[in-house]
């Protein structure tokens, strides 16, 4: 199967059925994120690959700045630290990607509103930050799909410094290497290593399959018209 055609087979599946496939493997929480990691808003689902970025907390003191234009440098030299990574996305790699950040849980807001039109702009499926998100109320008028432990209104800059890229990482509990799959929807965040993602997705097909049958007869009883969720078989 290619990366393509897995990915779109996924999409079929909620991290619940996705779950208990791993738990059928005998992954049981292997990788499950830690509660902490939650969708911005209600209704953010995606899958894709993950691209990994460790960010490391600043050890050296932070300048204080006399003049705006001082610190209109400084921050201009921070961020070009802290988010190296962008140069690494483009239009023609971001297809079906997830960005994975594993900055310890601190609280500086790496992600927020203009970095997710960035990243959408180029065509990236997702964003899972162990860490924080700002601005959220603009973020989230822009529909952007980020995950993240902490919501917060800081910025990164003097609280992370730049760490690697395309390596694993440990994010919100789990080790997330690169090309893992990415799940994400409302009851939280998933990894499926690529290497057992065919036989997760047959364990997942029974788990839904069971599950729409079991409630297309509920929603008769209680007279209740069907809806989407019925029909995740047929994405």
């Amino acid at each position: 199967m290619t990366n393509q055609e897995l990915i779109k087979e996924l999409r079929r599946f909620r991290n619940a059925d996705l779950s208990d496939a791993m738990d059928a493997l005998g992954l049981v929480d292997k990788g499950t994120m830690d509660e902490k990691m939650r969708p911005l808003r209600p209704g953010i689902e995606f899958k894709g690959f993950a691209h990994t970025v460790k960010l490391l907390p600043k050890q050296d003191d932070v300048k204080a700045c006399k003049t705006v234009e001082e610190w209109r440098e400084e921050l201009g030299k921070g961020c070009n630290d802290i988010y190296s990574f962008v140069d690494t996305v483009n239009k023609e790699n971001s297809k079906d990607m997830v960005i994975v950040i594993d900055m310890e849980g601190i609280r500086g807001g790496v992600w927020g509103s203009e970095i997710s039109m960035t990243m959408m702009e180029r065509g990236v499926e997702g964003f899972v930050i162990d860490g924080g998100c700002r601005d959220s109320f603009e973020t989230n008028l822009e529909k952007a799909p980020v995950f993240c432990t902490r919501r917060t209104y800081t910025h990164a800059y003097g609280r992370v410094t730049r760490g690697s890229i395309g390596t694993s990482i440990s994010c919100a509990g789990v080790t997330v290497k690169e090309g893992d799959i990415i799940c994400g929807d409302d009851d939280g965040v998933l990894v499926i290593p690529r290497e057992v993602a065919e036989e997760v997705i047959q364990f997942a097909r029974v788990q839904l399959e069971d599950d729409i049958r079991v409630r297309t007869e509920h929603y008769r009883n209680l007279g209740l018209e069907p809806d989407e969720s019925l029909e995740r078989l047929m994405r």
